[in-house]
């Protein structure tokens, strides 16, 4: 870090490793979660709507807020910092920024007409569904991976 740091940049820098660690940590935990129930053999389709319908809006709620602490602390740092420092957390905001957007279209686009095909809740699969359902998995894999590197980038370091 440069002479330019001080407490602000410090704490933003912590908190952009917080954040990132949280939602990784709290998304990897939900899927390991979710599939558990999916495949609980006492839930019948009615339940496991129901628990997608109450868990899900809390996965992005949550997701929101990691991801804006950590898009928020990760630019503050990288206009504040100099040298390695800066770039780092300037490339953690370029993922962390791609990451969002794609939490946010998974959202839109995947999340909202799934939710819509499961209410009311016990409702047949249909294609559609299947194929949304795929698409939310991939979509997901692909913003977590992308979030984990930032992560990566963001916590190893010998310096900040």
């Amino acid at each position: 870090m440069s002479a330019q740091t001080g407490f602000p940049t410090s704490l933003s820098i912590l908190l952009t490793r917080l954040a990132l660690s949280f939602w990784v940590g709290s998304a990897i935990l939900f899927v390991i979660t979710s599939v558990a129930e999916q495949v609980h053999p006492s839930f019948d389709s009615m339940i496991k709507d129901q628990l997608a319908t109450i868990r899900f809006p809390h996965y992005y709620r949550f997701g929101g807020i990691c991801l804006g602490i950590a898009l928020a602390g990760s630019l503050f740092a990288g206009l504040r910092c100099s040298g390695r420092t800066r770039k780092r957390m300037l490339i953690v905001f370029g993922l962390t920024f791609v990451s969002t957007a794609i939490v946010v279209f998974d959202y839109m686009m995947v999340y909202e007409p799934l939710q819509t095909l499961i209410t009311p809740p016990g409702k047949a699969r249909t294609q559609e569904f299947l194929a949304l359902h795929d698409r939310s998995r991939i979509v997901n894999e692909v913003h977590l991976t992308i979030a984990l590197v930032a992560c990566l980038l963001a916590n190893w370091s010998k310096e900040g």
